[in-house]
């Protein structure tokens, strides 16, 4: 299980599992994710190459040891 975050069209941030993406749609002006069985996510990608290739370079969210 790999989790990247994103920052959606509302300015909030999302981890999200790069593996339980079904597809990466533009509609509206928007690109949206769309999860296995889940709602779309609306982000700030401007386009689905944009998104692509962030998800295949973003660096990995993981759990940090606390001081």
């Amino acid at each position: 299980m790999r989790f990247v975050n994103i920052i959606t069209k509302w300015g909030d941030t999302v981890a999200i599992n790069v593996n339980n993406i079904t597809s990466i749609q533009m509609g509206d002006g928007t690109v949206y994710i769309y999860m296995c069985g889940d709602s779309p996510i609306a982000t700030q990608f401007t386009d689905i190459e944009h998104a692509v290739d962030y998800f295949q370079r973003a660096p990995s969210v993981s759990l940090q040891e606390v001081a």
